[in-house]
């Protein structure tokens, strides 16, 4: 591929996923409920399977996104199951595809565009070419079917339809490449015990927390802090007077876990879900949470965050001083006395109700 064509190219690529942006975080509520529709009629897929003897006990789930259907113009993945073999198991079974076309317009004009500017540079750029960048640019563009997943999982595996399916004690599902690069979505990991979580965290091993699942452990009074539990599960949690001073919590689930006292101070919380959760008394000093992508940023990296969720959580008398939280979820929180600086009031989006609740204090 001559020069000038690559650097068209990437500039459109670039382009267009800035405009796959917008269209995220314009549509997120449909795109979640059109993947919703899709799991719960998986979910009866797999339990019919399993009535019948053809499946078994499943330790993964898998979205599969396949460069050959990209190749063939098919915009779906292959929902694969499989035993604690993984990849190994012979009997692994395809139990659905999941349609994402819906995300990915931006990547269909990429490749329209390209093709048309083909003829500008008299054939000097090959088709096969135009199709190699275009394989390699996928992956970025599938980030957005990644994040609607694991935003929409959550309200589904709490439901009676998914929890009838035959799992073992650990599983996973997970959504990526066949056999190359996935991220876990959601784990489920019954055998830990809140001991064993926390001799881990005393090895202070960076990365290996991330993504994990410690929902339903008693971590309270703990020491956690500068720990990194991107996207972990700590749902139904006991985190009392617990210290997550510095920890990167990037979508962490803390859903419906008791945070009385917990020390947040300084964590990063982008896309942190607090929903239910009661933080009376927590400290939320210096805490950052920043949604969508950073208007100075003129290269794409990864897809814009989503605000943090406090939908009915116990706020009371939490400490919200000189924290920098961009457009929070409050809806239904309990706010009496939670404290933040007059300066920020203008930038909370609270009932008339909460505003009479919360504490506003001038900036020092």
């Amino acid at each position: 591929m001559i020069d000038k064509f690559e650097k068209y190219a990437l500039q459109l690529k670039n382009q267009k996923l800035f405009e796959m942006e917008e269209l995220y975080q314009k549509n997120f509520t449909d795109y979640v409920s059109i993947f919703q529709e899709h799991f719960l009629q998986l979910c009866k897929n797999i339990i019919q399977l399993q009535k019948t003897s053809t499946l078994g006990e499943i330790s993964y789930l898998e979205y599969t996104l396949l460069y050959t259907n990209l190749l063939q113009k098919k915009e779906t993945a292959e929902v694969r199951v499989y035993n604690d073999n993984w990849y190994f198991d012979s009997g692994q079974q395809i139990v659905g595809n999941f349609d994402f076309s819906h995300l990915f317009p931006k990547f269909r004009e990429l490749w329209t565009e390209l093709f048309a500017a083909r003829k500008r540079f008299a054939g000097a750029v090959a088709s096969h070419e135009i199709k190699s960048f275009l394989l390699s640019c996928a992956r970025s563009f599938y980030r957005y079917v990644i994040s609607v997943c694991r935003f929409s999982i959550l309200p589904c595996i709490e439901l009676e339809l998914f929890q009838s399916i035959q799992r073992a004690k650990k599983f996973e599902i997970n959504i990526g490449e066949y056999m190359a690069y996935t991220e876990a979505v959601y784990k489920e990991d019954k055998n830990r015990t809140s001991k064993d979580a926390l001799d881990w965290f005393s090895l202070r091993l960076e990365y290996e927390y991330a993504f994990e699942d410690f929902s339903g452990l008693d971590f309270s009074g703990t020491n956690l802090s500068e720990i990194d539990l991107r996207y972990s599960d700590l749902r139904n949690c006991k985190l009392a007077n617990t210290d997550f001073q510095d920890s990167m919590l990037f979508g962490t689930r803390f859903c419906h876990s008791d945070m009385e006292d917990a020390d947040l101070r300084y964590c990063l919380l982008h896309e942190a879900d607090f929903t239910g959760a009661n933080l009376a008394n927590a400290r939320f000093t210096a805490a950052k949470s920043y949604t969508g992508i950073a208007p100075e940023r003129t290269s794409w990296k990864i897809p814009g965050y989503r605000p943090v969720s406090f939908r009915n959580a116990n706020l009371t008398n939490a400490d919200f001083k000189n924290a920098a939280i961009e457009n929070a979820d409050f809806t239904g929180a309990k706010m009496d006395g939670a404290m933040f600086y007059e300066e920020h009031a203008s930038q909370l989006e609270l009932s008339p109700e909460q505003m009479r609740q919360i504490n506003l204090l001038p900036c020092l």
